[in-house]
């Protein structure tokens, strides 16, 4: 091969890995996570209803995302720590975020957002990504241990089942909580 061919070869491929990364950029593939970011952070802090069905459809995808990130990355919500009665759940109550003291009633994506802001921001490489590794690296930052402490402890992961989320396989922990806290 010559030098003149190995050039165009070489402009050849640079030309498409220009175009595949404006095109990730654009989030012509898949939501980027500073797309994810810049559309929850308008809804969250947004007075007005949505102003268009692009706007609606994003602004709708903040809460799902968040939690789809959250659990496919081993994440746990506990509940109150005031409540623990076993060593797994108590365990976990310190590792993990909680849905009684640390998720906001109007749900994980307003806290995302927030961590995320108070971070500096989505990262350059956020532009280019979808926005789990984002968010998952934002929750692990706050609590480096949650996945393995729930994983540790017997706690199955959380997997979509239908239209919720629910336990992968039987919570062994679960059951023991329960029966602890009936004595």
């Amino acid at each position: 091969m010559s030098n003149s061919e190995s050039g165009s070869t070489a402009l050849g491929i640079l030309v498409i890995a220009a175009g595949v990364a404006y095109a990730a950029h654009s989030g012509w593939f898949y939501q980027t996570g500073q797309q994810w970011f810049d559309s929850c952070w308008s809804s969250i802090n947004s007075k007005a209803p949505a102003s268009s069905a692009t706007e609606a459809t994003a602004w709708a995808q903040c809460e799902p995302q968040t939690k789809r990130a959250l659990f496919d990355a081993g994440y746990i919500f506990s509940g109150n720590p005031q409540y623990a009665v076993t060593p797994e759940l108590q365990a976990v109550t310190t590792a993990c975020p909680s849905n009684f003291t640390d998720i906001p009633m109007a749900g994980i994506q307003i806290m995302a957002v927030d961590m995320i802001e108070k971070d500096g921001g989505p990262q350059w490489i956020d532009k280019f990504l979808p926005p789990d590794r984002m968010i998952v690296r934002t929750f692990d930052k706050r609590w480096p241990t949650c996945v393995t402490t729930r994983a540790a402890n017997g706690f199955p992961k959380i997997v979509p089942k239908g239209d919720s989320w629910d336990w992968a396989g039987p919570c062994k922990p679960c059951e023991a909580e329960k029966a602890a806290m009936g004595k």
